[in-house]
């Protein structure tokens, strides 16, 4: 209950801090790779982006700052303390609510890769964060997308799965409301809001399958997820 509180004060107040934030990018060093909403999943060579605590606070030089973090971000259920560190210490990990907009200039992006983060947003911030997505990208910039798959819900419903088809789909949480999902889509659903923002191209792709880089190691959750590739 305390970290919920804790979370609900400090996040919108850091939204506000940053909100005007524009990241530098160096297109000399070649693509400008963007992964949005990327929690710990990380890669030094990609800029991401996350909404948490951990994106704001966690520092370079002071381990015992990231101690206080890692607790605090409870992600001590799926890393050490080690592993923990060393992502925050070697990967350009910058905090920015993606509801708010994403903190790009104009088609400054080559590649957007977005894991499981539209279903924690409500419809119709999922149709503005797309559209932000194609307002960043270059021309001919590819965004790939995974998502809970819908179809493999009902599947899961059918086969008598309820309980676990609940949990992974219907994902509540008491930490902090981000963490829940508000909506969820299909291949058919996610193809038309892509349509609607004029995204084309619009490919249905598999687990670690697609012209995304790096997704052999980008890509989770192979079990019930849709993946989806565009092109601006």
């Amino acid at each position: 209950m305390f970290k919920k509180k804790i979370l609900k004060i400090a996040i919108p107040f850091l939204s506000f801090i940053v909100k005007n934030r524009r990241i530098k990018i160096d297109e000399s060093r070649g693509d400008v790779l963007v992964n949005l909403g990327c929690g710990l999943r990380c890669l030094p060579h990609w800029i991401n982006i996350d909404g948490s605590l951990t994106a704001f606070l966690g520092l370079k030089r002071f381990n015992f700052i990231n101690k206080l973090l890692y607790k605090l971000a409870g992600s001590s259920a799926h890393y050490s303390f080690k592993e923990f560190n060393n992502i925050i210490k070697n990967n350009k990990l910058y905090f920015y609510d993606l509801r708010r907009g994403a903190p790009f200039f104009d088609e400054s992006v080559d590649v957007i890769y977005a894991s499981h983060f539209l279903e924690h947003l409500a419809k119709n911030e999922a149709k503005k964060f797309i559209q932000e997505c194609r307002r960043i990208l270059k021309k001919n910039g590819l965004i790939r997308l995974a998502v809970p798959d819908l179809d493999i819900a009902f599947k899961m419903y059918q086969k008598g799965k309820v309980e676990e088809m609940l949990d992974s789909f219907f994902y509540t949480s008491d930490a902090y409301d981000f963490h829940m999902h508000k909506y969820n889509y299909n291949f058919q659903t996610l193809k038309k809001l892509l349509e609607e923002i004029n995204f084309s191209q619009i490919k249905k792709q598999s687990y670690q399958k697609g012209e995304c880089p790096d997704i052999n190691f980008l890509d989770v959750y192979p079990d019930h997820s849709l993946y989806i590739e565009a092109k601006k």
